[in-house]
């Protein structure tokens, strides 16, 4: 009787054992809108144009740079790469705010900065941004720096292919 029970012990283990299951992986999570659909994928950030107005409202400087930085936006998230870095930034972002669609905000911890989103197509894509009282040249020290009374800031990218 006691050999029977052990025979049927591996056979209760086996009944009593499921495979395991793969787990399902989570939604992917877009922010509503139609441009955070649009968004996603990958884009090269290849130009920044910067301008800086003075009290007249007039631009008093202006410079630009060819740049070559990667973004690529999966879901809510936004990661940032630059060539040669191995590592990437990860961001992630909002259309917050239903009567103004082309208004994104980005959070990293603490850290939180907005732009506007002025065009938006299959193949290219432009952000702008503005500070008030923003220093100028960018590539100087800060007390180098001379104050504007706003600094304007134009993002170009283009979808990687």
């Amino acid at each position: 009787m006691k050999k029977s029970l052990l025979f049927l012990v591996p056979f209760f283990f086996l009944l009593s054992c499921k495979d395991e299951e793969t787990p399902t992986p989570a939604p992917v999570l877009i922010p509503d809108g139609e441009i955070s659909h649009q968004l996603q994928g990958k884009w090269i950030n290849n130009f920044v144009k910067r301008e800086y107005y003075g009290d007249a409202d007039t631009i008093v400087y202006a410079d630009s740079v060819n740049i070559q930085a990667f973004f690529e936006f999966k879901g809510d998230q936004m990661l940032i790469s630059t060539p040669g870095n191995t590592t990437q930034e990860a961001w992630t972002y909002a259309m917050p705010d239903e009567s103004k669609p082309n208004y994104i905000t980005f959070t990293q911890g603490s850290r939180t900065t907005d732009y506007l989103i002025l065009s938006i197509s299959d193949t290219a894509m432009v952000w702008e941004d503005e500070e008030a009282w923003a220093g100028y040249p960018i590539h100087v020290e800060d007390k180098d720096k001379k104050t504007s009374k706003v600094g304007k800031y134009t993002w170009r990218f283009t979808r990687e292919e």
